[in-house]
């Protein structure tokens, strides 16, 4: 790996580390007492394994994948949301290549029983659009929704457009910072 790459992933590193901790002060009382937000590490990946073949599982992600993904794209954002040791939900992204816009890529909250099922979007989100400001994009996306239900229900979040697919391009929602 190039020094210029490494010094990029360190300073990214930064931004990420800043964003989930603002993220996190950022939530309601009852949540702080009950969550921790970090990254996609090998704890959160070999939590991950129990998902792997549960029936109520609604994508077919590997998300052994994100161990390289800053790699490819060293400006990525990862967060992994835990209830004590149990792994809640996951999502990845990155910034547009003009880096005017974060994307979220992959966000996926555990199978089954999830005590705070209904906040881990938004906690997501949220901290989706944290490291957006700290790296100057202006608007986020959530990209290729899988379903009309789930543009439904991420549109309920407020302010989001739905941008059809053109050119071989997914379609994703857009909103600004």
């Amino acid at each position: 790996m190039q020094a210029s790459h490494q010094e990029v992933l360190e300073r990214y590193d930064a931004f990420r580390a800043q964003a989930r901790d603002i993220a996190y002060q950022s939530l309601p009382k009852h949540l702080k007492s009950a969550l921790t937000l970090a990254g996609i590490d090998h704890m959160a990946l070999n939590a991950f394994a129990a998902w792997r073949n549960m029936s109520e599982r609604k994508v077919d992600w590997d998300w052994e994948f994100s161990r390289g993904y800053k790699t490819f794209y060293p400006k990525a954002f990862d967060l992994s949301v835990w209830e004590g040791n149990r792994l809640s939900a996951m999502s990845l992204g990155r910034p547009t290549y003009h880096g005017t816009e974060m994307r979220l890529d992959f966000v996926e909250r555990v199978p089954g029983t999830c005590l705070y099922a209904g906040d881990m979007f938004s906690i997501s989100l949220l901290a989706y659009e944290t490291y957006a400001s700290l790296i100057g994009a202006k608007k986020i996306r959530i990209m290729n929704p899988l379903n009309d239900v789930l543009v439904k229900y991420y549109m309920s979040h407020g302010g989001f457009t739905l941008m059809p697919s053109k050119k071989g391009n997914p379609r994703y929602l857009v909103r600004d910072v």
